[in-house]
C-alpha cells in the first residue's frame, strides 16, 4: 500500500493535497541540460547517419522529398516519445516526465507545439536544400552548403536557433522550471517521483497551475513572462507565414 494514501478527514484530506502538492519536484536549468546531452548520446548517431542518407538521396533524385521524410520521421520521433512515454530517453533515464497540469503525459497537439520550434528548423533545413537544389550543388558539397550558405533562410534558421537558446533559458526564472515552449504547450517537466506521486493520488486533482505556499516568484516575472511569451508566438507565425509565402513563390517561378 502506498504511503501517500490520502486521509478520510477531510481537514487531513486537505493538508495531505498541500503537502503533496508543495512537495512537487521540478527538473531545474543544469538537470535539462543534462537530459539534453544524453539525448544528443543516445539519438545523435543514428540522427546523423538517416540525415546525411536522406541529403544524399535528395540531391542524387533532385527531390527534396526524402529529406522531408527525415525531417518527419524526427519530428514524429519527439511528440511520439513525449505522448508516449513522457519523454525522450534522456529524460527518462534521468527520471524526469514530462506532462500536463494535472500529471498526466500530453496530447499529440500539445506535444506538437512544444516542440514547434523543431518544426520550423525542420521547414528551413528543406528550403535551404531546396535551393541548394536549384543551385545544382553536387552531393559532395551539399552538406557544406547547408551549413555555411549566407541566405535568407540562414538568416531565418540562425534567428530560430537564438530563441531557442534565450527561450530555454527561461527556465531558470521562474519557481516551476518552464521554459517558454512549456507554457505555449501548458506542460511540465517534473520528477519521476513526483509524477508516481500524482498517479498514485489522482483523486485528489493535484493542479500543476497552482502556485506552492512557498512559492517566490513576484507578479513582475508573471507578466514580463506572459509578455514574453506572446512576443515569441508573434514571431513564430511571422516567420512561418514567411517561409510558406517563399516556398510558394519559388514553386511558381
Amino acid at each position: 500500500m502506498s504511503n501517500f494514501a490520502p486521509k478520510t478527514n477531510e481537514e487531513e484530506l486537505m493538508a495531505y493535497k498541500n503537502q503533496v502538492q508543495n512537495d512537487i519536484q521540478y527538473i531545474a536549468f543544469w538537470k535539462r541540460v543534462q537530459m539534453n546531452l544524453l539525448d544528443l548520446l543516445i539519438i545523435g548517431i543514428p540522427a546523423v547517419l538517416l540525415y546525411r542518407f536522406s541529403l544524399s538521396t535528395s540531391i542524387k533524385i533532385d527531390s527534396v522529398f526524402p529529406f522531408i521524410i527525415y525531417w518527419l520521421l524526427f519530428c514524429a520521433y519527439y511528440v511520439f516519445m513525449t505522448v508516449k512515454f513522457g519523454g525522450t530517453p534522456g529524460k527518462l533515464l534521468s527520471k524526469a516526465r514530462i506532462v500536463d497540469k494535472n500529471g498526466r503525459f500530453l496530447h499529440t497537439g500539445t506535444a506538437s507545439i512544444r516542440n514547434l520550434l523543431t518544426f520550423l528548423y525542420a521547414i528551413i533545413m528543406v528550403l535551404k536544400l531546396k535551393e541548394g537544389i536549384d543551385l545544382k550543388v553536387s552531393s559532395t558539397d551539399i552538406n557544406h552548403f547547408i551549413s555555411t550558405h549566407e541566405g535568407y533562410f540562414s538568416s531565418i534558421g540562425n534567428f530560430i536557433g537564438i530563441i531557442t537558446f534565450v527561450e530555454c533559458l527561461t527556465v531558470a526564472f521562474n519557481n516551476k522550471k518552464r521554459a517558454l515552449h512549456d507554457l505555449a504547450a501548458g506542460s511540465y517537466v517534473i520528477s519521476l517521483d513526483t509524477f508516481k506521486r500524482m498517479k498514485e493520488n489522482a483523486e485528489i486533482r493535484i493542479d500543476l497551475t497552482r502556485e506552492d505556499t512557498t512559492a517566490t516568484n513576484t507578479s513582475i516575472f508573471k507578466t514580463l513572462g506572459k509578455t514574453v511569451l506572446w512576443i515569441f508566438i508573434g514571431l513564430i507565425i511571422f516567420l512561418v507565414l514567411v517561409g510558406v509565402i517563399h516556398f510558394i513563390s519559388t514553386q511558381n517561378d
